[in-house]
């Protein structure tokens, strides 16, 4: 059945040093889950050759598997489906420019109002930190602030790119903070960064629940939310 929101996504941890992509069931309201809608609905008559016997009936994480062949950028491999077969030609179809202009920011799940955002990123009971290089180089998670032009969950995707390198899809919101801050529960796109950290920090890596309490009587964190860190790891 085609996934309707929620969070309904399920992780396979990367083999340690290897950049392997995660999976990530789409959901609704992503660019992912979109571009899947208009392969089903649209894309064998517009690409027969590419989508062949796709159809509105076809198994939702088969297609996606498709798509992502075609988009790795846009839409991440599903959970529970076979990789296609080698890069599809997108020829037809629409591209991943295509795909920004027309459908929009990947991440508003109708929610489009703009606001500071960050991620709280988890992986195998770890918390994906970073150590700035200005204010007194504390610790803190990857965000930032809005540009007042896109929803809060594309600036929490936007500034953890930016700052650390690591692709992320916002999920569920886990709390508004100090000046309405968003932190959203964030999902790895990929296991490693695609590109270095930004020069405004000194270090990227992950903490477990012990090193948050250490780094919290340090008072290293750069924000008192950082006391629900350790309670939010999962």
């Amino acid at each position: 059945s085609t996934p309707s929101g929620g969070l309904t996504a399920r992780r396979m941890e990367a083999m340690p040093g290897v950049a392997e992509p995660l999976c990530l069931d789409a959901v609704e309201g992503e660019m992912c889950h979109r571009l899947v809608r208009w392969a089903m609905e649209d894309g064998a008559r517009f690409n027969p050759e590419a989508y062949t016997g796709v159809n509105s009936s076809s198994p939702f994480n088969e297609v996606q598997a498709m798509v992502h062949a075609q988009h790795p950028d846009l839409c991440p491999q599903p959970c529970g489906a076979k990789a296609a077969e080698g890069p599809v030609a997108a020829a037809g179809g629409p591209t991943a420019e295509s795909a920004h202009e027309s459908i929009g920011c990947d991440f508003d799940h109708g929610d489009s109002k703009p606001a500071h955002a960050g991620c709280f990123i988890t992986r195998g009971g770890k918390l994906l930190a970073e150590r700035l290089t200005y204010d007194g180089s504390k610790y803190d998670i990857p965000g930032g602030q809005t540009n007042w032009r896109e929803p809060a969950r594309c600036t929490a995707y936007r500034e953890t790119y930016e700052e650390t390198g690591y692709l992320a899809r916002p999920r569920e919101l886990l709390a508004v903070v100090r000046n309405g801050f968003h932190i959203y529960r964030c999902e790895l796109i990929r296991g490693e960064p695609v590109k270095g950290h930004d020069h405004e920090i000194s270090w990227v890596g992950w903490m477990d629940a012990g090193e948050i309490g250490n780094r919290l009587s340090q008072r290293a964190w750069r924000f008192p939310e950082a006391n629900r860190y350790a309670s939010w790891l999962r």
